[in-house]
Formats: structure tokens, C-alpha cells, sequence
């Protein structure tokens, strides 16, 4: 099943244009912070076809920024990658102190989980395809190590990629839903592949620190069901002193016992809403993400979201 969601700010009151644009792409992708130097004036597009598994958007717009916070991260259940295509002008895509610059025909992958910010030139055009984090991963364990790095698109196996993410793209909501999940399952192949080629050749990582902080992350995210997951683990896991390591965390704004609380708590948020799940109790799903202290755990989900489990896993 194929959703279709359009948004034109032609067709809103002038004066309430960006800040319509603002919520149509906290709408389409993720939440994030917008802004422009010239409000008055500004026009966009967004066409996004959201598919069973991924997203395809074909984006227009004038001169503009979008950034991801780390209070719009905190606020998330769901987990992206994002890569993006350059099909007219320039864009600026930085996250892990990285910035890749491209130009029409270049891609490059971010990740909804950790803070990005993207800068827009003028009438820019661009194609932004969405899947969801653990699908690339489970093909491509070390995809983090690509964000915010250019891929070439005009040549070699950069240009396969361009070509066939535009010629899938057409198949990719076809009304027969084996084809359509096996289209899907293709691209993201595709691009795993792609990704899998910049790896060998020409990955490299910003600071030592990076690289640091991503395998501490992706060591966390891969074992919030340790009951014992704690600092010490993570430290004993990377190699590297406690100190040392919450050094590291400190510079994102906070500390590893931190960022363990907060992906447990937004793991329990995803399950609690996916109907994989809805057979488990409240108390079973916290448990299998390592809260064995429940009293704690609704305290702490109460005060991060706003809400009882039980309130949130209702939708009420």
C-alpha cells in the first residue's frame, strides 16, 4: 500500500509559507528546527510516496536550513536513515563534524538518530529516499560510518546507484504487493551495495572520537536487553577508560548512563505501539530492554514522555 502526500506552498497565504513549510517537513521526515534568510519570499515542494517498507520524496525549495536537535532526537521512536540525492544546485549535509558538499548527481547518507543540519542553496531540487535504520544495518553493519560522506554520482558504481534508485523509485508502489516488496528490497540492496564500495575505497572518519562515539552506540543500541548494560560495560566493550568515554559522551551534551536510559526508554516507546508486541505486557517489554526495576522505569518514562506507558501504548 502506497500513501501520497503532496505539500506546495503556493497554494498558502504568503505571510504563512515557511512556517507551513517548517511543519511539512517535520511531517514528511523527521522533526527538526527550520530556517531561512528570506521568509517573505519563500516556495517549496514536497511529493513523498510512502511505501510499506521506505519513503521516496522529490523536494524543491528556495535557500534554506534544517537541522536536527538533539531535543527533536530525544522526542523520536522511530529510527531512519536517510539518503539523499542532488538532482539541481547544492546542498550541505554535516553530522559527526563532517560536512559533505553536494553537487547534482551527488549522494550522501544521514541518520535521523543523531543530529544533522542541512544547509540548502537556492531552487535546489533533490530526491530523498527514507528506510527504516535496522533494515540498511542488517545488510551493512558499518553503514554509520558513512554519514555525511559524498558519494560520486556520475561515474562507477555512485552513478548505478543515482540511476536505479530514480528507475525504482517508479515501481517501488506497484499495486501487487509481492512486487512491490521485492522492488523494495532491491533498492535497498542497491544502496547497501553502493554504500558497501565507499567503505572499501574511501570511508574515513572525522576524529578518532567519531569513530569512538559511533561503535560505543552502536554497542548500546545492539544490547539495551543487558540487564547489566551499564558505563563500565560500554568501556570494557570499546576499550577505553570510564572516564576517558564519558568524555567522549560529554562533548554530545550528555553522559553514557544517559544515552543508555534514553535509547532504552525510546526502544520500550516503539515497541509499546507495534502490534508485534501488543501480545507482551508493559512490564515484559520493559524487562526485555533491561528495566528490572519497573517502578523506575515508569517514572522515568513518565517524566521523558510526558505520559504513562500505559497512556502512551493506548495513544491516548
Amino acid at each position: 500500500m502506497t500513501a501520497l502526500s503532496q505539500y506546495d506552498t503556493s497554494q498558502i497565504a504568503q505571510a504563512n509559507r515557511f512556517s507551513y513549510w517548517s511543519e511539512a517537513i517535520c511531517n514528511s521526515y523527521v522533526q527538526l528546527g527550520c530556517d531561512a534568510k528570506n521568509v517573505s519570499e519563500f516556495k517549496g515542494s514536497i511529493t513523498i510516496k510512502r511505501h510499506s517498507v521506505l519513503s521516496i520524496s522529490e523536494v524543491s525549495a528556495m535557500a534554506h536550513t534544517a537541522e536536527r536537535r538533539k531535543q527533536d532526537i530525544n522526542a523520536a521512536t522511530d529510527e531512519f536513515y536517510l539518503l539523499s540525492l542532488q538532482r539541481r544546485a547544492t546542498s550541505r549535509i554535516t553530522q559527526f563534524g563532517k560536512t559533505a558538499v553536494l553537487q547534482p548527481g551527488d549522494m550522501a547518507l544521514y541518520s535521523s538518530s543523531d543530529p544533522y543540519k542541512l544547509d540548502l542553496s537556492d531552487n535546489f531540487e533533490k530526491t530523498v529516499v527514507q528506510l527504516p535504520r535496522e533494515k540498511l544495518l542488517a545488510r551493512l553493519p558499518n553503514a554509520q560510518m558513512l554519514m555525511a560522506h559524498r558519494i560520486g554520482g556520475q561515474t562507477g558504481i555512485g552513478k548505478l546507484v543515482r540511476e536505479n534508485i530514480q528507475e525504482f523509485a517508479k515501481f517501488a508502489g506497484d499495486d501487487n504487493p509481492t512486487l512491490q516488496s521485492m522492488v523494495q528490497a532491491t533498492l535497498i540492496d542497491l544502496i547497501a551495495t553502493g554504500l558497501a564500495n565507499e567503505i572499501g575505497q574511501k570511508a574515513e572518519l572525522s576524529s578518532p572520537e567519531q569513530h569512538v562515539l559511533m561503535r560505543a552506540k552502536n554497542f548500546i543500541r545492539a544490547s539495551l536487553g543487558h540487564p547489566e548494560l551499564d558505563r563500565n560495560l560500554v568501556a570494557d566493550e570499546i576499550g577505553m577508560s570510564v572516564r576517558r568515554l564519558n568524555a567522549v559522551f560529554a562533548k554530545e551534551g550528555y553522559s553514557i548512563a544517559e544515552y543508555i536510559r534514553s535509547e532504552r526508554i525510546k526502544r520500550v516507546a516503539i515497541e509499546l505501539r507495534d502490534d508485534r508486541y501488543g501480545h507482551l505486557t508493559i512490564s515484559e517489554i520493559a524487562m526485555r530492554n533491561g528495566f528490572s526495576n519497573l517502578q523506575h522505569f515508569s517514572t522515568l518514562f513518565r517524566t521523558t514522555r510526558g505520559q504513562s506507558p500505559k497512556s502512551y501504548r493506548s495513544g491516548e
